[in-house]
């Protein structure tokens, strides 16, 4: 369970963060305070454009974001796991640009890409971000590799030929030009069926302690709308 003093103190901050930056893709605001914001007709051109019009949820994360991480962990608690919302196409998006300094991010974000080709996003996905975020584990190919090893039950070379392919260079590369595409600055930033983004910070704000619930409820009502 997650200490209640941290987690306050870290969404105090994370909420500060998203708040005071406003470099996001673009959405119609108004004054009133609202959970969520709809997107200008060109932005959801663009959106439907990529993503079809069926039920979708769009993530950009970054497994070096702490806030991704956070939330992360808090939409896969036990409690939250039998309202995992069918029917609907979910994206994760990895975004690059976090502490480029190593490079690491390129290296998360084609990992991520390796991911989705071998189909075993949800088994990694975790023990990734722990590994960023828990217990410092992942540092390079090698400590990845044994993640996916470890986690998914395949061999080494099926790992390595994914890695190599020339569809994980072909997709990272779309991946990064969605990126661009949709002007993404900050994460996390999710988007919901290609009509509204949800407003984190007034959320927390709104409710600290039921945030992770009022998000997927939250998440259910968009799509219905």
């Amino acid at each position: 369970m997650i200490n209640i003093k941290k987690y306050v103190l870290f969404f105090s901050m994370f909420f500060l963060l998203l708040i005071t930056s406003s470099n996001c893709i673009a959405s119609e605001k108004s004054s009133k305070i609202s959970f969520y914001d709809v997107l200008t007709k060109e932005e959801q051109k663009l959106f439907i454009k990529e993503f079809g019009n069926k039920p979708v949820i769009v993530e950009f994360f970054s497994f070096l974001c702490p806030h991704c991480y956070e939330l992360h962990k808090g939409t896969n608690q036990k409690i939250l796991k039998n309202k995992r919302l069918k029917n609907v196409k979910i994206v994760k998006i990895h975004y690059n640009q976090v502490g480029q300094e190593d490079g690491l991010s390129t290296v998360l974000g084609y990992t991520w890409v390796v991911a989705k080709i071998l189909n075993v996003e949800d088994k990694v996905i975790g023990p990734i971000f722990d590994g960023i975020h828990k217990n410092a584990s992942i540092r390079d190919y090698k400590s990845i590799k044994k993640i996916f090893i470890k986690n998914t039950g395949m061999k080494g070379n099926m790992f390595d030929a994914a890695w190599n392919s020339n569809i994980a260079k072909i997709l990272f590369e779309k991946q990064y030009d969605l990126v661009q595409k949709f002007g993404i600055n900050v994460v996390p930033d999710i988007y919901i069926n290609n009509k509204f983004i949800i407003n984190l910070s007034e959320l927390y704000s709104s409710d600290n302690y039921n945030f992770y619930q009022n998000y997927i409820n939250l998440i259910k009502k968009l799509l219905k709308k």
